[in-house]
C-alpha cells in the first residue's frame, strides 16, 4: 500500500519516536509497521503533522480510518 500521505506519515512516525527517545535503530522498524495508522490519524484530523493528538476530536475517527485502512470499506 502506498500514497501520497506515506512519506509524510513516515516522518511523523519518526518523530514521535525520537520525541519519545526509542533507540535509534529500533525506529526503521517501529515505522514501517506504524505509518498506516499514523496517516490514517492525519486523514481523519485527529493528529496533526507535529505528532500531537488535536484537541476536540474523536480518536474513535482516526480508529475506524485505520480500520478501513487495513480492511478497506465493508
Amino acid at each position: 500500500m502506498s500514497s501520497n500521505i506515506e512519506p509524510l506519515a513516515r516522518e511523523m512516525a519518526m518523530r514521535i519516536c525520537r520525541q519519545s527517545d526509542m533507540a535509534e535503530a529500533d525506529i526503521p522498524r517501529w515505522v514501517d509497521l506504524h505509518w498506516p495508522c499514523a496517516a490514517a490519524m492525519l486523514e481523519s484530523g485527529v493528529m496533526n503533522e507535529a505528532g500531537e493528538w488535536v484537541e476536540d476530536k474523536d480518536v474513535r475517527l482516526g480508529i475506524e480510518a485505520y480500520r478501513e485502512r487495513l480492511f478497506g470499506n465493508k
